[in-house]
């Protein structure tokens, strides 16, 4: 590697001076086979932005991804670090001098923008300077003002080149310098070389054994004049105590590379004719495209069908340019600025832009007459739509508000009567969008109408809740019926089956209360005498008092609870119809004992206060009981 086989050492000073900043930057890289040193000198005055320190980490980045010493490489770094500038020029328009030192440790070459300089001493003599982009450097190019008075002229910080300066980078690059052992290298701002002269700096070199303390001298030597303002310096020094020695080059193989060279030029030459060749073909090829795409592109355009003409007139202008047809590069480009014209206003209608529309249906019309392809009452009948266009994209924007208001109803109407008026005047953009909505409006009224059956179904249903829970069966039922068929005729399945469950719970309560109500409880305050009449009325089915409670309890299909009153009479009823019976099992008895009869009298009222509380637990069951006692 090359590093490993030279010996390169860096020092460096730099301080603000009398400033309270220090505007100077200066950094370096030295990789396996290629070093880097940069120094740059901020001319601005931001007070947040350093762009002396912006390019030179911009720099040693790029160099970094690829090192390398070309010219067109290290020129494309300095375009990025202006750029970088440029865009960060907020406040105010950011500045720097730059110098920029690449060596691959056996030869040299360097970049210089502005005013920051390179010495490259040999043998203890300056062998060069870098020149500055300055006015001053200028004038001694000139030959008006001695070279070393560039140092000193008054017009020494007026410079012509810089990064950061709007009208572009103007740097300066060197060929490559082969490098000695012994060399040394300083790169020094203004601050430095204005204070200091060649000669004290050959001084100092000749003092110093190494980078430290030639920096270190530069700094005492600057400081030892106590200028009343010392502006920010800076110093760097690189010793090249031995370069990279490459090997000598192989006659053989330089010989070689000629005789390779002078082959392939030959076949280069061979190969000459048969591009000539290659290129007549193509020319052909392009000249029987051009004939093709603009005979596709006439027959478009008679058709009607302006946008695949526009895209045939600008492939037969292409081929024109590639056969160098100007007369027909010119013809075909008027063609497609015609088409170019109509397409765009075909455009502006679908945007509903009718004003633009007609502004460029209009241009169209006057140019359309110079070529026989296009048909100018077709424009023409373009503009006349644009009214009824307008029209019907009126009813279609009236539509959109009462849809975002909620008037689907009214918003269906107008989007009715703009898409008929769009059929008819054959606006097919707006009649395909109309579509949609309408379609979108009837979704929203048929969502709408579906929750409204949705609200009616549930109304019904908690009405047959309300009716179940005040045993109405009947009406509960009439009630689930009626939800049900809406919940069948809006799809909700669920709810249909939950229809069907509370209506047979329903019909189950139903059926059960009229079977309690058609059969009254056994012994309701009769003697033993008087049931066996009544089971022997009702199997020969001739009762009065069973015929009469049968209806009684089949028109009654609910029970009623009775109240405190209907309790009392239905007690007295039940012990006067015991009292009524007792007389009558005395006398049929005949000459039965009397302890036999007041048993029997017992037990009878017994069976009244019986029947008296059996009245009170049920109004339905003590009023038939009431039935049977008193007949």
């Amino acid at each position: 590697m090359r590093k490993d086989n030279s010996d390169f050492s860096t020092a460096f000073v730099s301080e603000a001076g009398s400033y309270i900043d220090n505007r100077d930057y200066f950094a370096f890289m030295e990789t396996d086979d290629m070093a880097c040193y940069v120094l740059a000198d901020g001319l601005d005055s931001d007070q947040e932005l350093r762009s002396a320190e912006m390019v030179v980490k911009t720099v040693l980045e790029n160099f970094m991804e690829k090192p390398s010493m070309s010219k067109r490489r290290l020129m494309r770094d300095l375009r990025e670090a202006q750029e970088w500038l440029q865009f960060e020029s907020r406040r105010v328009r950011l500045k720097a001098s730059l110098l920029m030192v690449v060596t691959n440790y056996n030869k040299m070459v360097y970049v210089s923008c502005g005013n920051v300089r390179l010495y490259h001493f040999r043998n203890g003599r300056l062998n060069f300077r870098s020149k500055d982009h300055s006015l001053a450097q200028s004038l001694a190019d000139d030959g008006r003002i001695p070279d070393e008075a560039t140092s000193t002229h008054e017009e020494r910080g007026n410079l012509l080149e810089y990064l950061g300066n709007p009208n572009g980078v103007h740097a300066h690059y060197t060929k490559k310098t082969q490098l000695a052992d012994g060399d040394v290298l300083l790169l020094a701002t203004a601050g430095m070389w204005e204070g200091v002269e060649l000669a004290e700096m050959l001084g100092a070199l000749e003092e110093a054994k190494d980078p430290v303390m030639l920096t270190d001298t530069l700094e005492e030597v600057l400081l030892s004049k106590q200028r009343k303002a010392v502006n920010n310096y800076t110093a760097a020094a690189v010793y090249v105590n031995k370069v990279f020695q490459e090997k000598p080059k192989d006659r053989r193989k330089l010989i070689k590379r000629i005789l390779i060279g002078l082959l392939v030029f030959i076949v280069m030459g061979t190969g000459a004719w048969i591009t000539l060749a290659r290129m007549a073909a193509n020319k052909a090829a392009a000249l029987e495209a051009m004939v093709e795409s603009a005979q596709a592109a006439d027959d478009y355009a008679r058709a009607g069908d302006y946008a695949k003409a526009l895209k045939s007139y600008s492939e037969a202008k292409n081929a024109a340019v590639k056969i160098n047809d100007k007369i027909h590069k010119r013809l075909y480009t008027g063609e497609q600025k015609v088409a170019q014209l109509i397409v765009d206003g075909d455009g502006y209608v679908e945007k509903v832009d009718f004003a633009k529309a007609e502004a460029s249906y209009e241009k169209a019309r006057k140019t359309a007459g110079l070529y026989p392809p296009f048909n100018v009452k077709d424009i023409e009948h373009k503009i006349g739509q644009l009214d009824s266009y307008a029209e019907t994209a009126s009813w279609m924007k009236d539509g959109d508000l009462k849809f975002q208001g909620g008037d689907y109803t009214n918003a269906l109407k107008l989007y009715k009567k703009a898409s008929k008026a769009a059929l008819e005047s054959g606006y097919t953009s707006a009649q395909k969008e109309l579509e949609k909505k309408i379609a979108g409006t009837n979704d929203k009224l048929a969502a709408i109408q579906q929750q409204l059956k949705e609200i009616q179904a549930g109304k019904l249903q908690a009405k047959g809740d309300r009716l179940m829970k005040d045993l109405d069966y009947e009406g509960a039922i009439d009630a689930y019926s009626g939800a049900e068929e809406i919940y069948q005729e809006i799809d909700k399945l669920e709810s249909v089956l939950a229809m069907e469950r509370s209506i047979a719970k329903a019909e189950e309560k139903q059926s059960a209360e009229q079977q309690k109500n058609n059969q009254p409880p056994a012994g309701l305050g009769l003697s033993d005498g008087a049931l066996n009449d009544m089971n022997a009325e009702n199997a020969t089915g001739t009762s009065p008092a069973s015929a009469a409670a049968t209806p009684a309890a089949a028109s009654q299909p609910k029970a009623a609870a009775t109240g405190s009153a209907e309790t009392g009479a239905v007690k007295k009823e039940a012990s006067s119809s015991a009292a009524s019976l007792s007389p009558s099992k005395s006398s049929s008895t005949g000459d039965g004992n009397a302890s036999s009869a007041k048993s029997a009298n017992s037990k009878e009222q017994g069976a009244a206060d019986s029947a008296s509380k059996a009245a009170g637990a049920s109004g339905s069951a003590s009023q038939d009981q009431t039935a049977v006692n008193g007949s």
